[in-house]
């Protein structure tokens, strides 16, 4: 497959994720986990939607960040290029959308982690990403970064690994996603980085033997085999509390699989446009829910729902592409 086919691939696949994190964030409010606004209304069908959406969504996001790592990767800019470059894109719309957006619109609604907070306590909640909402993802990523390339590139001159880095990033993942809470430091987002690492790498190593997948997935029994597998482990996960390591890492690992060996090829034109405002979508959508959960909270979940899902999902693209086309398009990362 050529590297346009790939990108279109993974185009569909993002444009996935962030429907899946819109939809997850828009429903959240009925989640038995989620206690930070309460309803009186019952709605299991998207409880149990919600629990689906969890399991799924963000290894998805972190393996796409990482299949399109191995292009930043091969230009062999180093540590100190990739991080000024990502400080920009992560880091800044951090601190921009966090203090100019989130913070305002949390305040507006009377967010109850605010109270009794001063302006010390805010900034000290956005240096140690403490209670920062759906943003944790950025400065996460940013480690996740830093943390692959330097991996890539010590195994790159270790001779008896330097046929694999890949292999070795994901293993390192995989240690750090079982044994990294012992030395993460109680840092929430190296905590973080250490439980993704894993699906990033993952995401790397399927661009790296993408033909191998393509070439697995075109044989129908296969491909639809290993869709039904994944849907008997869904249902086993979902049916059992808490779930065994290997179950939830194998569930996740094989829907990451199956998406990029089953995506379709072809596209659409507002597929593509979702997929092109996907991080300006994740970044605005989020804080506008505060709005329904705190304003409306016993509506009726279909209403609730569509306010959240469509209106303001609708509204985050549209702020996507009005920053864009103005000077503040640092908020977005560009």
């Amino acid at each position: 497959m050529g590297q346009q086919k790939r990108l279109t691939q993974v185009g569909n696949i993002r444009a996935l994720a962030i429907l899946l994190v819109v939809l997850g964030h828009s429903i959240i409010l009925y989640s038995t986990g989620w206690d930070l606004y309460t309803t009186t209304r019952q709605a299991p069908f998207l409880s149990w939607l919600k629990r689906v959406i969890d399991i799924l969504q963000m290894p998805l996001f972190f393996s796409l960040s990482g299949y399109l790592f191995i292009y930043t990767h091969q230009k062999k800019q180093g540590l100190g290029q990739l991080a000024k470059k990502k400080l920009l894109r992560l880091i800044a719309p951090y601190f921009g959308i966090g203090l100019l957006y989130l913070l305002p619109i949390r305040l507006l609604v009377g967010y109850s982690g605010y109270r009794g907070n001063s302006i010390a306590d805010f900034a000290l909640r956005f240096l140690t990403a403490n209670d920062v909402g759906h943003l944790w993802f950025l400065p996460a990523l940013f480690l996740i970064f830093l943390l692959s390339e330097t991996i890539l590139s010590a195994a790159e001159h270790i001779p008896v690994l330097k046929k694999a880095p890949g292999i070795i990033l994901l293993m390192a993942g995989g240690v750090l996603y079982l044994e990294g809470y012992r030395v993460g430091f109680g840092y929430g987002p190296l905590l973080s980085a250490f439980n993704y690492l894993m699906w990033f790498a993952l995401g790397y190593c399927l661009n790296v033997y993408q033909e191998y997948v393509r070439k697995l997935y075109r044989i129908r029994i296969v491909k639809w085999g290993l869709l039904l597998v994944n849907l008997l482990l869904l249902a086993y996960a979902l049916s059992v509390s808490p779930v065994r390591v290997l179950i939830s890492i194998g569930l996740r690992a094989l829907f990451i699989i199956n998406a990029y060996g089953a995506m379709p090829e072809k596209t659409y034109s507002l597929v593509q446009r979702i997929d092109r405002n996907s991080f300006g979508i994740y970044l605005f959508h989020s804080p506008l829910i505060y709005i329904t959960f705190a304003s409306i909270p016993n509506a009726h979940p279909a209403i609730v729902v569509f306010l959240n899902f469509v209106i303001f999902g609708a509204a985050a693209f549209g702020l996507t592409e009005l920053v864009r086309n103005t000077k503040l398009k640092v908020l977005i990362g560009e």
